[in-house]
């Protein structure tokens, strides 16, 4: 019995070590030798996080499972997109069934977090189009939204906010709750803070951290940006409950509207294509 154990305990390792060496081979002639399913999704994982897509094709076909959790709560795509960012391995496990919207154990962060943190933007687009939840919170309450914000990832905004994020959603940001907007002001990011007052973010009395005053916002939104607030901000929040609407999947429901051109640009928010 003993020597049956430490013979399955070895097999485990050798694969598991062939799929870190890349060793196509090895790896196939130790599936042929049939191996349990904690194996084959450990390695699963391993090769997702590292990014070895013929790996992983290999494995899903021998029965490894795409939304398996190992270490944490950590799915195969959680692993491939905080580490590999090997975007046809994410598009081949999202194509596999692997759920875009798991979250880890402790941090409860999506893939879509990590993309963002990671600030690729293709990767994001690739999740998005996969019907990743644009809004999910984390475990400081940090929508993807705040992330790429917090980080000045000005592509990842846009595209975040092209497909309707909500702009409001607020979260802890070094121990204090702020929106997306008042993280924008505060690092004085003049594009980014455009581009959340277009997506109707609103400033809000409740929200001021100490350092920024209304009356602030007001000169530099009017100032600086060139906006004059209030006729901004009722258009922004007349565009913000329509795009509501059509939630989810705001941008492929828009393609298949037939609306007047003007409708059109104003609901996608064309404008945002033309700041960069």
């Amino acid at each position: 019995m003993e020597s049956s154990m430490n013979f399955e305990q070895n097999g485990d390792v050798l694969i598991i070590s062939a799929v870190q060496a890349y060793d196509s081979a090895t790896v196939r002639e130790l599936l042929s030798k049939g191996q349990s399913q904690s194996t084959l999704d450990t390695c699963l994982c391993w090769a997702s996080r590292l990014g070895y897509l013929p790996l992983v094709i290999q494995l899903i076909d021998a029965g490894a499972h795409c939304n398996s959790k190992v270490w944490g709560g950590f799915t195969p795509l959680l692993w491939a997109t905080i580490f590999s960012g090997n975007l046809e391995v994410v598009k081949y496990l999202i194509g596999r069934g692997a759920d875009v919207n798991h979250c880890s154990n402790k941090r409860k962060q999506t893939p879509l977090h990590a993309a963002v943190i990671k600030g690729d933007v293709q990767m994001v687009e690739a999740l998005i189009n996969a019907g990743a939840n644009l809004d999910h919170q984390d475990y400081l309450d940090k929508t993807p939204l705040l992330h790429a914000v917090q980080r000045n990832l000005q592509e990842c905004v846009k595209v975040l906010i092209l497909n309707n994020c909500n702009v409001n959603k607020s979260g802890f940001v070094n121990g204090t709750r702020l929106s997306p907007l008042l993280v924008a002001l505060l690092q004085n990011n003049l594009e980014v803070t455009r581009m959340l007052i277009l997506a109707g973010a609103k400033f809000e009395q409740m929200s001021i951290y100490q350092t920024y005053t209304l009356p602030r916002y007001y000169r530099y939104v009017e100032h600086d940006l060139g906006f004059e607030v209030r006729p901004i901000y009722l258009k922004q929040q007349c565009r913000v409950s329509i795009r509501e609407r059509l939630k989810p999947q705001f941008v492929e429901k828009l393609k298949q509207m037939e609306l007047p051109t003007l409708l059109r640009d104003f609901l996608s928010m064309d404008e945002l294509n033309r700041m960069f």
